[in-house]
């Protein structure tokens, strides 16, 4: 589903930056980036849920934070704005519930496909500022509690939602670069399940113009 989503993605970047059969090159890069974000559960969700669904008691604990990465297609529209889309990897979070039944614990993992509109502010001939705006599609993993096998059941959960971000870039030559980037997310999950998080992201990444 994601892989056809991110496909439609790229497809639709092209259509809205109206770029002619034989563009310039260096109109398109591309961008890799790692870091961290901090995906987490909703304890009360999940205390909730433990309870209505056949649990008498429930406590639950969170991890916070995960590893992150991206992958992004951009198309530059001039010097101060682009498109940019692709796929992001928000991680993946570890909760424990303790219940009436014994302790049992749980994961929250969270994807999404993204299209936004980018403005980058030149400072000088290499350092720039950048600014995001878009939406996303999002998809959420959850292994939660099962009162009946005391294990756990997964629930699969999407949706769409929009994000913002800022950050920098450093570009060595016309070919490569550097950026450092926040993002934030306005909603990753459903208070039904492990819950529903706003989530942020600090990554850093490299550019490549081709």
């Amino acid at each position: 589903m994601l892989k056809k989503s991110l496909l439609s993605i790229v497809a639709l970047t092209t259509v809205c930056a109206a770029v002619p059969v034989f563009a310039a090159q260096q109109d398109f890069y591309g961008v890799f980036s790692v870091g961290r974000s901090s995906l987490d559960t909703n304890p009360g969700s999940i205390d909730t849920r433990n309870l209505a669904t056949g649990f008498t008691s429930s406590s639950t604990t969170s991890d916070t934070d995960a590893t992150a990465a991206k992958v992004q297609l951009g198309y530059s529209l001039g010097k101060t704005f682009a498109l940019e889309g692709g796929y992001d990897y928000l991680g993946k979070v570890n909760f424990v519930s303790t219940t009436n039944a014994g302790t049992i614990g749980g994961r929250k993992e969270a994807q999404l496909i993204n299209l936004d509109i980018v403005a980058k502010i030149p400072m000088n001939e290499q350092f720039s500022l950048l600014a995001r705006f878009g939406g996303y599609y999002w998809k959420t993993k959850s292994d939660m509690p099962n009162a009946a096998t005391l294990g756990t059941s997964t629930i699969d959960d999407n949706g769409f939602d929009f994000k913002m971000g800022a950050g920098v870039q450093y570009d060595f030559n016309p070919k490569f670069g550097m950026r450092a980037e926040f993002d934030r997310f306005n909603g990753i999950g459903k208070n039904t399940s492990s819950g529903d998080s706003k989530v942020n992201q600090v990554t850093v990444g490299g550019v490549l113009k081709f």
